[in-house]
């Protein structure tokens, strides 16, 4: 295959997925520029492979962070508890903060 034309497929499809256009945008107006469908498709895959890739690159972090706090939140209930053995203090918004965000940044990584 022309690896001119790949490269015309891909720099074009790059631009219409920032654009916001769907896949079957994209792949209409690569079909206009005479790029195969064969192509078109493939180029199109790529590109949604590669979004979801950065997405998990960005949701990471985030979702480690919320793991941390997670245990912050348990291991601070685990402390009060041997501190003060009648007065068990729970850092609930902590624990349920980084159970929702986690969740949350989870879910953005599956895509």
């Amino acid at each position: 295959m022309d690896e001119g034309l790949k490269n015309k497929a891909y720099l074009e499809g790059q631009k219409l997925k920032k654009a916001g256009y769907d896949d079957e945008v994209i792949l209409a107006r690569l079909d206009k520029q005479g790029i195969p469908e064969h192509l078109a498709k493939q180029v199109v895959k790529n590109l949604n492979i590669q979004r979801h890739v950065e997405i998990v690159k960005e949701e990471t972090p985030v979702y480690n962070a919320e793991l941390i706090k997670i245990g912050l939140g348990i291991g601070l209930a685990i402390v009060s508890a041997i501190i003060f053995p009648g007065h068990i203090i729970i850092p609930a918004g902590l624990i349920l903060g980084g159970i929702v965000f986690a969740i949350i940044s989870k879910n953005k990584m599956k895509g």
